[in-house]
């Protein structure tokens, strides 16, 4: 029997976004708004199953209005079945405060199943044949993964589908320099000879170009959450036919887009030409860090000030790095600032006249200043 799966993971629901104190609210909320709109694809693809490979939430201590918001968005899943799997963020404690026994009370949960225990869960009484090998985390770091269990486990002959569920970091995928965050490997991996493995923690998917024979799957974020997260924001829907072959799509998933750009600016025209580059639709729900380098006159230094505060109105958050632009040095600012004659005045006015000598200009103009101070 087919069988279709939407797999994501790394939401991290009731993220702060501290540093960003004036669309804080809208990047919070974007987290959430990622969730429903990955439950109407489920259901317009049809899926059986939602799979989270791990951090749905952000901490194991997020608000109840966070807990139960989360847990309306997934009872609008029409499939047979919702699986979420504690990771290094929400990982599994004790108590009356547990994160997860909090979750579980909400009746809007009703069609989820909480990958707690390291054991196979034997999906034939929600309709579906599979068997997911669930391996969730207890801790936020861990040099030892949560795959040790598996050992002998998976290797029985079965006609159902058997499905890896775990969080961590991959040799050669994730960075994970320490071997603190749960670290696995590909052989690892493959030794238990299960059909597919959903994986998460990495926030980048992966394969980046998936084959027929690849089983291991990192879904990624799929709402980027920081400038080192350049995508868009992935989730995979994954099919397996009858013969158990892999069928993938990549979805694009994101709102929100964090994004580096460094542009050259040399006189008035590229400041308009800049205001025009941005003045698109595609950038409102961008959050842009700007790197401005060049040789410009004081006038077009005075145009891009000028310009920032009709810039900032075009992105949802903007930075401006202007460290790469340097003043040109002319004849005209020259006599302004030395007293014609004098050795300086000579020195810089004779450097001005040969164009190939300006990096000996900008040196010794620099080291005047310096003087002067």
């Amino acid at each position: 029997m087919a069988l279709k799966i939407l797999h994501t993971s790394d939401l991290h629901l009731g993220m702060k976004f501290a540093g960003y104190p004036a669309i804080q609210e809208k990047l919070i909320q974007a987290r959430f708004e990622v969730l429903e709109r990955l439950v109407e694809r489920a259901n317009k693809e049809k899926c059986d199953l939602f799979i989270i490979a791990g951090d749905l939430f952000d901490r194991s201590s997020v608000a109840q209005k966070d807990i139960r918001t989360a847990a309306v968005a997934l009872s609008a899943f029409e499939g047979k079945l919702i699986a979420v799997l504690p990771g290094n963020h929400d990982y599994i404690t004790q108590g009356a405060d547990d994160l997860w026994k909090k979750f579980r009370a909400m009746p809007e949960a009703h069609n989820v199943l909480l990958l707690d225990e390291q054991k196979q869960y034997d999906l034939e009484t929600y309709d579906i044949n599979a068997v997911l090998y669930a391996c969730p985390c207890t801790s936020k770091h861990s040099e030892v993964n949560a795959l040790g269990w598996i050992s002998g486990e998976a290797g029985e002959n079965t006609e159902k589908s058997r499905i890896g569920i775990a969080h961590g970091s991959l040799e050669g995928v994730s960075p994970d320099f320490d071997g603190r965050y749960y670290p696995m490997n590909r052989l690892e991996l493959e030794k238990y000879s299960l059909d597919l493995w959903l994986l998460g923690h990495t926030h980048i998917s992966y394969p980046a170009n998936p084959g027929s024979f690849d089983r291991i799957f990192f879904a990624g974020t799929p709402e980027p959450d920081g400038f080192d997260c350049s995508h868009g924001g992935h989730a995979w829907i994954i099919e397996i036919d009858d013969e158990q072959k892999i069928h993938p799509i990549l979805l694009d998933t994101g709102a929100c887009r964090f994004c580096h750009e460094e542009v050259s600016v040399e006189a008035s025209e590229d400041v308009a030409a800049l205001l025009k580059k941005y003045s698109g639709s595609g950038y409102a729900q961008q959050l842009l860090k700007l790197k401005l380098s060049g040789r410009v006159t004081k006038d077009v230094v005075a145009e891009i000030a000028a310009l920032m505060p009709e810039l900032e109105t075009l992105f949802l958050y903007l930075e401006v790095d202007r460290s790469g632009l340097a003043e040109e040095i002319t004849l005209e600012r020259i006599q302004q600032e030395f007293t014609t004659g004098s050795l300086p005045h000579q020195l810089l006015s004779a450097f001005v006249q040969d164009p190939d000598d300006y990096e000996a200009l900008q040196t010794t103009y620099e080291l005047l200043q310096e003087v002067k101070k």
